[in-house]
């Protein structure tokens, strides 16, 4: 699905003839670009691959025998490796344990990664579209309506490759980040998903400001770094499980590296402290 490309890519894609089905359309984001996909797709599976990410060869392979061993499956996705880099070496023989993902667990932190996801088509189109109003977060609210009705899980093979966002775009994906995450938890909130469940919602919101303290401190803003952990802090001051975080006592961590950048000018590595 071509969004409106100005390189190449129809020149390069006209050289494999009728074995790849081309579209294109104006410039339109990546919802409706992903929307026209699925509406599109006549197969029984859909896969997302975002233009600056790859694919292991054995990826599609291995999610189709995970979604055909578990029929209860909407989707499936992969770990992930740096990429440009090695291809890892994925050993022979059959997939390791599925970690399923529970909704509650996707509303807090979103563990699926949009290029490693394989999908039942008929689950995707039955949840409606990717919402074209967010602009960011947009696979994260996707995945949590798949999530609400039907299983959802990873498989822990590192099969997809991805690029990690480049310095000068930090700053201005962090902003559209935060204004995407926070109408997605708005839209958790108008549809009664946190109601009696006051530390369910403190969770969700205190992780929401911990992954914006997050991006800010990546991109050299330390005040509003130190802002939005503590009132992370503030609002759910209870350690997250392995399950919600990769960086045990990460706020605290970072909360303190923030505050030496601004004091001294120099910081940790951000990967340190990744929600």
């Amino acid at each position: 699905m071509d969004d409106g490309s100005t390189d190449d890519t129809a020149r390069r894609m006209a050289e494999f003839g009728d074995r790849v089905r081309y579209l294109r359309q104006e410039n339109g984001g990546v919802s409706t670009a992903r929307n026209r996909g699925v509406a599109e797709a006549t197969g029984d599976c859909i896969a997302f691959l975002d233009a600056d990410d790859v694919w292991h060869s054995e990826k599609l392979g291995r999610q189709i025998d995970a979604l055909r061993s578990h029929p209860e499956l909407a989707l499936v996705g992969t770990g992930l490796y740096d990429w440009p880099g090695e291809h890892p070496d994925c050993a022979a023989g059959p997939n390791p344990p599925l970690e399923r993902i529970r909704a509650d667990d996707l509303i807090v932190r979103n563990s699926l990664v949009t290029s490693t996801i394989l999908a039942r088509a008929d689950i995707l189109r039955a949840v409606g579209g990717f919402d074209p109003a967010l602009r960011g977060p947009e696979d994260h609210d996707f995945w949590i309506r798949v999530a609400k009705i039907a299983a959802v899980a990873n498989l822990p093979l590192a099969l997809t490759g991805y690029r990690a966002a480049t310095p000068g775009s930090l700053s201005k994906d962090a902003a559209r980040m935060e204004a995407g995450m926070f109408a997605i938890l708005a839209k958790l909130e108008a549809a009664g998903t946190f109601d009696g469940r006051p530390w369910f919602r403190r969770k969700a919101w205190g992780y929401f400001r911990y992954s914006c303290g997050f991006m800010r401190y990546r991109a050299g803003e330390t005040s509003a770094c130190v802002h939005h952990l503590i009132r992370s802090i503030l609002g759910y001051p209870f350690l997250y499980s392995k399950t919600d975080v990769r960086t045990p006592f990460g706020r605290c961590r970072l909360l303190a590296a923030a505050l030496k950048m601004r004091n001294t000018g120099r910081g940790a590595a951000a990967r340190g402290f990744a929600p």
